[in-house]
């Protein structure tokens, strides 16, 4: 398998639109094996429902909304909308005050993501982002786990626990116990999941993947390969080869 193979000239970039606090990408189907992401997910169907298994349950409808860190599965035989929402991101902290989504939410889902196909315009893609930042009142985030995401998020090399609890002024096991309480997720696995988004930004069509993992920051092109295998179960060549992608930075 040649990870170097550029996408077929003819094959038209799919728009995948990339912020601070996670992404969002209109695929044309998609059927995948369970997997565990870090980021919650919100799943829109634009022709028909689609089949989500969430825990081993399934769900059968336009709009599946799954928590972060929870083992799902995918299958849509047509165009479908994955939104992946960091457990930081206001857009998460705010849909997670519902008890769901109600008709009208789903069916404005539906709308604004058939809008966004049509246009395939960053206004468009950052007017639906400030609508689901908008459902509710975010549920607040403890400011020394916002501040250390923050650092996290700022430089090109991750900082240690030890450096972060440090800024946080907690001992390292009492910041690993509110990181988790607060966001729902494991140090570590928020780690690995920035990494992951940190290849995204990174990614141009053509991309070599082993220097691509070691920019974004993992030891090698097998673990990342690794990693996105656990998360999205997907490697970088399926999609880059089937679904050749171009990166829009949404501006917030």
């Amino acid at each position: 398998m040649d990870d170097n193979t550029p996408p077929l000239p003819d094959v038209p970039l799919t728009p995948l639109f990339l912020w601070q606090g996670g992404w969002l990408m209109v695929m044309p189907a998609i059927d995948n094996q369970p997997h565990q992401h870090v980021a919650a997910s919100l799943l829109v169907g634009l022709e028909q429902p689609i089949r989500v298994t969430v825990e081993g349950r399934l769900c059968q409808q336009r709009v599946v909304l799954v928590p972060p860190d929870v083992p799902q599965s995918l299958n849509s035989q047509g165009p479908v909308a994955v939104v992946h929402l960091d457990p930081d991101e206001p857009a998460w902290r705010a849909l997670c005050r519902l008890d769901g989504l109600d008709e009208q939410q789903q069916r404005w889902c539906g709308e604004q993501i058939a809008a966004l196909v049509q246009t395939g315009s960053e206004s468009q893609a950052r007017q639906f982002l400030h609508g689901l930042r908008g459902v509710a009142d975010p549920l607040p985030l403890d400011p020394r786990i916002a501040d250390a995401c923050s650092l996290m998020r700022a430089g090109e090399a991750v900082p240690s626990m030890d450096t972060l609890a440090a800024h946080a002024n907690l001992s390292a096991s009492r910041f690993r116990h509110l990181f988790r309480e607060q966001l729902g997720v494991s140090l570590k696995r928020y780690q690995l999941h920035l990494k992951c988004q940190r290849a995204l930004a990174l990614w141009r069509s053509g991309m070599n993947f082993t220097d691509l993992a070691v920019a974004a920051g993992f030891y090698d092109q097998p673990h990342l390969n690794r990693t996105l295998r656990a998360m999205f179960d997907a490697l970088p060549s399926r999609y880059a080869r089937g679904l050749p992608v171009q990166v829009v930075h949404l501006k917030e």
